[in-house]
């Protein structure tokens, strides 16, 4: 039986939803935020104890007191400290081929910088970002339609395939060790940088909006009264004369 501590929030709500149906695996408790509803309500409906809070290394003291084996975090936004690190081991899941595009906001980025494929690499947890020993990894394509929620789908997939079987065989699986020399980094998104300016190009402005097409605030355009209009879908016409 492996005892998990799970981290996580509503995104990623289908990888829960599959670690709860193996009887091998006993999330003791769940940490998760209060916009999570979905994660709330199967908690409540499988007898699962956790607890709200913004940030797990808020939860020190109540963790350290847990019996459990592994944390398992999918989707939460701060790096977990050394103090909780030295708890446990803890596995995490990065959508991006690691040790490239580390950091925040990469299935956006994916797509609003035109790449044809990403994926999806599930890795031990350590004090840096998204830099600890890679446990598995697998590439998958990005169509030229495809939509954050689209990416989204594709990664939920390969974890719900991949992380039960990983967690039942821990520690006993190879890893391999991150090459820091070849990191390259994703910055931080906020709402207003959805916004669809004249300074853009049609095909940057449809990938824009094909990145923010998910549980994500939607691209925009500010209107001439200052109100933002949000666009959902998008195409690239061409005009004959």
């Amino acid at each position: 039986m492996r005892k998990i501590v799970y981290v996580g929030n509503d995104k990623w709500f289908g990888c829960f939803e599959v670690l709860t149906r193996y009887n091998n695996l006993d999330i003791v408790h769940a940490f998760i935020p209060n916009d999570s509803v979905s994660l709330k309500q199967r908690c409540l409906d499988l007898n699962i104890e956790f607890t709200i809070t913004d940030n797990i290394n808020d939860n020190y003291v109540q963790i350290s007191n847990l019996n459990f084996d592994l944390y398992v975090v999918l989707g939460h936004p701060f790096l977990l400290k050394e103090n909780l690190l030295d708890v446990a081991d803890g596995i995490g899941f990065h959508p991006s081929m690691l040790p490239r595009r580390r950091g925040r906001a990469p299935i956006n980025w994916a797509i609003i910088d035109g790449l044809d494929k990403s994926g999806v690499s599930i890795f031990y947890l350590d004090k840096g970002v998204d830099s600890g020993d890679i446990i598995y990894q697998e590439e998958f394509i990005i169509e030229a339609d495809d939509t954050a929620a689209k990416l989204i789908d594709k990664v939920s997939t390969i974890l719900a395939n991949n992380l039960p079987g990983i967690l039942l065989s821990w520690p006993d699986f190879s890893t391999s060790t991150q090459d820091n020399s070849k990191a390259s980094y994703t910055i931080k998104r906020k709402p207003e940088d959805g916004e669809i300016t004249f300074e853009m190009s049609a095909l940057e402005a449809e990938r824009l909006v094909r990145a923010l097409n998910g549980p994500y605030p939607s691209a925009f355009i500010t209107m001439n009264n200052g109100e933002r209009l949000y666009i959902n879908e998008a195409s690239i016409n061409e005009f004959k004369q």
